[in-house]
């Protein structure tokens, strides 16, 4: 039976109202110039039909709960939203058979709206797809060793992230991240900087919930606009999360919580010339509207520091370019560039005006796996930033390199060896640098029931904080266990 929307019902009901005041104004100058007899036939033959199609209808009635009794409870509902269809207009189909012949219409009436119904525009019943997805990591780690005792200490961290896709149609889709993480303010930094306590733990510290991304998407062929809440395209070191710490010193020039427009242009083929992914995102931060965290405050400027992004206009973008090849099965290649400035509010910043500049920032990236051997592959992951005049200043500028090495056995088994570093230059004064070094090995379950990926990695990792006249080192153990699950 074909489904026929409320709508399209609205629109037929709205239109037999018209044709049955037309119908009634005919009547009533039959009445007015026929003797009794004749409209004594009129209602008899009337009657005659009101019956016939009632018997019909009641007929048609009992087809349908006996095919629905088959489905179960909310047979018919399942039925239109089980599958994605395109609904076509046939005049004088089942439905439009039961639909027409109600007694609420004549004869006439009914043959002007079946010749309006092939009319109506077809239909489109698209099944919603909600997909969610949930990310979550358990870390533990041992300072064994540092340069300051009060730094060597034993710390349990969790995180969940819960991402969640609604796909109305083909074109209209909505994207939302939500973060379950540590959020370290001033105060709490402060307060571990002030302790001489050794050998303290801190498990679970300083939980919250944050709101990271919230938009909508329409697509249309290869093209795609993204409006609301998201991460700009700016860089992919700090997004692999292929370590258990290295990956810590990329996040710091991650372009996330913005507010805005991105749009995506798509070129290529895969295997024969590559894909090549454009984006253009214009935006400003998120510091007033979907920038709160619950549980737990997280760190956050206040708004008279006046950091990169912070004008209420979209002063600020990305451009950035994604080329994508696979050349065998085992055999991938990536490369990511992207260019971004972001605006500075000059009402409100502490920066001298002859040194304000909007903060620039360039990033080269590449990720290569390939196969040695039969079960035996190899993935490189290599990344160069640049950020000028950060937060407006143009005294100050970082550089970060990021290199990984992966080597994966029977896509089970994987030893990584990872470095990342960052270099912070300040014309007016002393500049400082930050380097992690990291060995580690992984296990990856396999999928069931319970989830689609479990990764388990145990390392070892080294980090040098080297300023004007000191050098801190930190040695630690760490385990990271993490869960995916989509459902």
């Amino acid at each position: 039976m074909r489904n026929f929307s409320f709508a399209n019902k609205s629109t037929l009901l709205i239109v037999a109202f018209w044709f049955s005041i037309n119908d009634a104004s005919a009547r009533n100058n039959v009445i007015k110039y026929s003797d009794n007899s004749d409209l004594k036939k009129i209602n008899k033959s009337e009657d005659q039909k009101v019956s016939e199609d009632n018997h019909i209808f009641q007929k048609k009635l009992e087809e349908e709960a006996k095919n629905n009794a088959e489905l179960g409870d909310f047979g018919v509902i399942k039925d239109v939203v089980g599958e994605d269809k395109v609904v076509k207009k046939k005049p004088d189909s089942e439905e439009d058979y039961i639909f027409l012949n109600k007694d609420i219409f004549n004869e006439k009436t009914k043959e002007n709206l079946r010749k309006i119904i092939p009319q109506i525009p077809q239909i489109e019943i698209k099944k919603l797809k909600i997909t969610n997805r949930i990310i979550s990591d358990l870390s533990l780690t041992d300072h064994v060793q540092n340069s300051e005792a009060k730094n060597e200490f034993r710390d349990i961290t969790g995180a969940l992230r819960y991402y969640l896709g609604i796909q109305f149609n083909k074109n209209f889709e909505i994207y939302g991240l939500a973060k379950l993480a540590r959020f370290d303010n001033d105060n709490d930094i402060a307060r571990r900087e002030n302790s001489n306590k050794k050998g303290n733990s801190r498990t679970f510290e300083n939980l919250g919930i944050n709101l990271t991304e919230l938009s909508i998407k329409y697509s249309k062929d290869n093209s795609s606009l993204i409006a609301g809440k998201f991460t700009t395209n700016f860089g992919t070191a700090w997004r692999w999360n292929k370590g258990i710490f290295v990956h810590s010193v990329a996040q710091n020039y991650a372009l996330t919580e913005k507010l805005g427009f991105t749009a995506i242009n798509k070129y290529g083929d895969l295997k024969k010339t590559g894909i090549y992914n454009f984006s253009l995102s214009l935006f400003t931060n998120d510091r007033k509207n979907l920038d709160n965290s619950l549980l737990h405050n997280k760190n956050s400027d206040t708004k008279s520091e006046a950091i990169a992004g912070d004008t209420r206009s979209l002063s600020s973008f990305t451009l950035a370019t994604d080329i994508n090849f696979e050349f065998k099965e085992r055999e991938k290649l990536s490369y990511h560039i992207a260019y971004s400035k972001l605006g500075v509010n000059k009402n409100s910043t502490s920066v001298a005006l002859d040194r304000l500049k909007k903060q620039a920032g360039i990033v080269f990236g590449m990720n290569y796996k390939f196969p040695i051997e039969k079960n035996l592959d190899l993935e490189t992951i290599l990344e160069y930033a640049k950020i000028k005049n950060i937060n407006g200043d143009s005294a100050i500028s970082n550089q970060y390199f990021t290199s990984n090495f992966i080597l994966k056995y029977m896509s089970n088994y994987s030893l990584m060896i990872g470095n990342s570093n960052n270099k912070n230059k300040n014309r007016l004064g002393s500049g400082d640098s930050i380097n992690v070094s990291e060995i580690n090995l992984g296990y990856e379950f396999n999928k069931n029931a319970i989830f689609d990926k479990l990764t388990t990695q145990i390392g070892f990792y080294q980090t040098l904080n080297k300023t004007f006249n000191k050098t801190d080192k930190d040695k630690a153990l760490a385990l990271l266990i993490r869960y995916y699950k989509n459902f």
